[in-house]
């Protein structure tokens, strides 16, 4: 407390949010004691000394329970200083076995001093305390009341307490420089100036008389203090409106700090409340914090905060609960940080048990994880209990000395303990290392409490996330497992669906310079990217790898060939028949006809076989000829029939590709199965769109597509992209067992059609190209044969 004071209580009566006259100005020292243990709870224990302007109630009210409260920790008396009469009046009316126990007479726990001590002084007199000299000064309030000057470095400070009327407060003023600020009395309005008169205090217009008719300088800051509570607004208003501007007159409030060398006051609250919105800003900084590297150095940095702590260790439990993991390491002073957002801490984990299972109670950590206890160590190099090595060995390695530890489980909602806050060395108001408070360990309890439900809530989302990774490369294993292409496709689709929507946040001048994804909505992306083909995990093995027109489980070709074979053999069969009975010129013509239909059943073979790769489109007179040659007949099984099926005859017949309308229908169906897969999942608010972007990747602008058939803007700009990521991979693919990979020119051309015919967004497409986002995408994932020149005009979609 070098240049400050702080008001732990600045008004003439008390309410629930206002408090009687205390001002401290050390850390063992105050004047008046209207209110020491509510505003220093713990830290009260450290009160020495009291200085008492008189003996009204609210100036002392205090003082008997300090002593009753911290009697058994004192090991030195309680000094209190006063005029004659004041002290007096203690003895009598407070401390005299009736109101109070007479502690002036009573002798301390652990020394044979007494419990309180009274210390007569004099108006004038000085008195030196720690860094500061109190010399009282005479008022005009009770017949036994004075003020106190109080002088630290050179810097002075005038608490008139109550006071009416007095020409020797202003003289003081006049004639010290040294006074930069007054602290006097303003306690009713203008309009009870009697009441004022009789109970000898100023009023907002005595104080403008006094001031403007006694006060020879103006560069004094006036503090206005013991207003009472019911009249504060109105006193208030009657200052503004009196005071002359050129004065410098401020309301003080509890909990303002005062600086009297800045002569400024800090408006702050009762230390409860500063405590209070401090864990309010630190819960919301934590909650709304999802990295949780960053996480662990926010939950160190505002534990060290609250308590005013040099330094500090994070440890998180192992996930197999048998360690405590370093995960943050701060110290300020040596501007040393470790883990979190900063270098990995590279010590090794604290054991909780050792080998032979007994638990490593030796270390302090260890200890307060294992029997989820609160531990405050005063002064480290004291403890015997603890080993301390960790400590000790930094100390050493950096010329760190490490005094005062507080450690404190973090346990989450299931009162489970997930970490251990260590802070270390906390530092009083002149940066001196001292121990820590009962209200530090409050604190901190509360906050660790609030931090481990957080932790636990960032981790349990960290661990969906996780969840739902595997689960989406679970389900690309097990499409893969039935169709390795597809696994393929799905992992390329996610990449490149992922480049076009980065290089749309990329565009600031373009046409996409309004449009930008946040991280959530390209995780959305990405997720519905990586599902948008879950669908075909229903589909059968044969349609999804359909490579040829007749195949089902196993391509039915070769039963074609059976078949003719057969055929041919029943051609030959009955060709050596009737050799038999023919002579030799009829036997030429015979061989020469069966020769030739030897050679026509080879080349239908030949045909069909052709036929069946669906590499062509299947023009009419081919339709005719595979009809045609369905119905030569062969025996099977006794019977006679045709030498095709009608399945046979209808695979065959497909004019694009290898599918039948029947079989299309089952492959179209994969999105509205994916939708209706993705759309049972109870999704997170952020991921709440992934059904409908993965569902929608086979729609068309123009209408027509599937499986709703959404039109224009029906369909979303993610599902969109997702189209045109779905449409180029298939196009530049080269694992698909049906077809040729296409060249990138061949593949952009396709494109442009799909683009001009209005089933894919052309804006999206000539963005895809401007972007270059085709060249990017080929050079990885392109055979280099494929990458030819693209000479595909977009300008004119």
């Amino acid at each position: 407390m070098k240049d400050i004071i702080k008001v732990l209580g600045a008004y003439g009566g008390k309410t629930e949010t206002k408090s009687t006259t205390c001002y401290q100005i050390s850390k063992s020292t105050i004047i008046d004691a209207g209110n020491i243990l509510f505003s220093l709870a713990d830290d009260a224990k450290y009160i020495d000394h009291i200085f008492i302007t008189h003996t009204h109630f609210d100036h002392i009210v205090d003082i008997p329970l300090l002593i009753d409260t911290f009697f058994e920790l004192r090991e030195t008396p309680i000094t209190i200083y006063g005029l004659k009469d004041t002290l007096q009046s203690l003895k009598n009316h407070i401390f005299n076995q009736d109101i109070w126990p007479d502690f002036h007479e009573i002798d301390l726990i652990s020394k044979q001093e007494k419990a309180i001590v009274f210390q007569e002084i004099e108006i004038g007199q000085t008195i030196q305390i720690d860094d500061c000299t109190i010399k009282p000064i005479k008022n005009n309030h009770t017949h036994s009341s004075c003020g106190y000057v109080v002088t630290k470095h050179e810097n002075s400070i005038f608490f008139t307490s109550d006071t009416y009327i007095s020409k020797d407060i202003w003289n003081e003023v006049n004639k010290n420089n040294s006074i930069k600020s007054l602290v006097i009395d303003v306690s009713f309005p203008s309009r009870l100036n009697e009441l004022a008169k009789e109970s000898k205090h100023l009023t907002p217009k005595l104080l403008k008389e006094e001031i403007t008719t006694k006060l020879h300088r103006d560069d004094v800051v006036i503090y206005i203090n013991h207003l009472k509570p019911i009249f504060v607004d109105e006193i208030k208003k009657e200052l503004d409106a009196l005071i002359d501007k050129k004065y410098k007159v401020l309301i003080l409030k509890d909990g303002d700090i005062i600086n009297i060398v800045e002569n400024r006051i800090y408006q702050t609250q009762y230390k409860k409340d500063l405590y209070i919105e401090e864990l309010n800003q630190i819960g919301y900084a934590l909650t709304s914090e999802k990295n949780l590297d960053i996480l662990m150095d926010k939950i160190l940095t505002a534990a060290k905060k609250l308590t005013n702590a040099d330094a500090g260790t994070f440890y998180l439990m192992s996930d197999d609960e048998k360690s405590l993991q370093f995960t943050a390491v701060q110290t300020d002073s040596l501007n040393f940080r470790l883990g979190g957002i900063y270098d990995p801490v590279p010590w090794p984990n604290l054991k909780l048990y050792y080998e032979d299972g007994t638990p490593n109670d030796i270390n302090i950590s260890v200890h307060c994880a294992l029997n989820d206890k609160l531990i405050n160590i005063p002064d480290v190099y004291s403890s015997k209990k603890y080993t301390f090595e960790g400590a000790k060995a930094f100390d050493s390695s950096t010329g760190y000395t490490t005094k005062s530890m507080l450690v404190v489980p973090m346990k989450n909602h299931e009162n489970d303990v997930i970490g251990v806050l260590q802070l270390i060395n906390k530092q009083d108001d002149n940066g001196n290392f001292c121990e820590f408070t009962s209200a530090d360990e409050k604190l901190i309890l509360s906050m660790s409490s609030q931090a481990a439900v957080i932790v636990t809530n960032t981790k349990l989302m960290q661990d969906l996330e996780e969840l739902l990774n595997a689960f989406m490369r679970a389900i690309a294993t097990a499409i893969g497992e039935k169709s390795k292409y597809t696994a393929g496709h799905i992992n390329r689709v996610a990449e490149l669906s992922t480049m076009i929507a980065q290089e749309i946040n990329n565009d600031t001048q373009g046409i996409y310079k309004n449009k930008f994804f946040t991280q959530e909505q390209l995780r959305e992306i990405d997720v519905a990217a990586w599902m948008h083909d879950i669908g075909k995990i229903t589909t059968p093995e044969y349609v999804v790898d359909k490579s040829k027109k007749l195949e089902t489980i196993y391509d039915r070709i070769n039963t074609v060939k059976v078949k003719f074979e057969l055929l041919k053999k029943e051609k030959e069969l009955d060709f050596l028949k009737k050799s038999l009975s023919c002579n030799q010129n009829e036997k030429d013509t015979l061989e020469e006809k069966f020769e030739k239909e030897i050679e026509k059943l080879n080349d239908d073979l030949e045909f069909i076989k052709e036929s069946n790769t669906g590499s062509e489109f299947m023009s009419d007179d081919k339709i005719e000829r595979i009809v045609s040659i369905s119905q030569y007949q062969i025996t099977l099984e006794g019977k006679r029939t045709n030498l095709l099926t009608k399945d046979e005859v209808k695979n065959l017949c497909i004019k694009k590709g290898t599918l039948t309308d029947e079989e299309r229908f089952i492959i179209n169906n994969h999105a509205k199965v994916s939708y209706d897969m993705l759309a049972s999942l109870p999704y997170p608010k952020k991921l709440r769109n992934v059904p409908q972007i993965a569902g929608g990747h086979h729609e068309k602008i123009c209408g027509g597509g599937y499986p709703f058939g959404l039109k224009g803007d029906e369909i979303s700009f993610e599902s969109r992209i997702l189209a045109i990521a779905d449409i180029f991979e298939a196009l530049t693919a080269h694992d698909r067992p049906y077809k040729n990979a296409n060249s990138l020119n061949t593949s952009m051309k396709i494109l442009s059609f799909m683009a001009k015919d209005e089933e894919l967004d052309k804006d999206l497409i000539k963005f895809f190209v401007d972007k270059k986002i085709h060249l990017k995408y080929a050079k990885d994932n392109l055979n280099q044969n494929q990458i030819d020149e693209v000479t595909v005009d977009f300008d004119n979609l």
